[in-house]
């Protein structure tokens, strides 16, 4: 089953080498890899959590980067984000939760909202 959203962008539902996520650099955000190996995606254009057993591929051959995810697709989570995307507090829960109850993180990127406030940390 495929859902077409627009021209570049679909979510699908197939077997494992499918694309079951394709979305524009402003549609996308990388959370980070879990501890057990699954990897963490932000969908902002459904507002929710994505979480796969591979990372998206980044092409950029055209003038904005798109990102395609394989699958299957092994949970989705909604999330509400920030009026200008970013991550508001049900981003932050689920960073939190894995954190807490799924093992942490294997790899997380950090921010430039949380390096700034590490900055302003070590200044005062």
């Amino acid at each position: 089953m495929s859902v077409q959203r627009q021209a570049d962008e679909t979510v699908s539902t197939h077997a494992q080498t499918d694309v079951v996520l394709e979305r524009r650099s402003w549609n996308y955000g990388y959370v980070g890899e879990e501890s057990n190996g699954r990897y963490d995606h932000v969908d902002c254009k459904r507002e929710c959590i994505v979480v796969t057993d591979s990372r998206a591929d980044r092409d950029d051959s055209g003038a904005v980067p798109v990102f395609s995810l394989e699958g299957p697709i092994l949970h989705t989570e909604a999330i509400e984000l920030g009026p200008m995307g970013e991550g508001g507090e049900d981003l932050r829960r689920w960073i939190q939760f894995i954190d807490q109850e799924r093992g942490g993180w294997a790899d997380r990127p950090v921010s430039a909202a949380d390096k700034a406030q590490d900055v302003l940390e070590e200044e005062l």
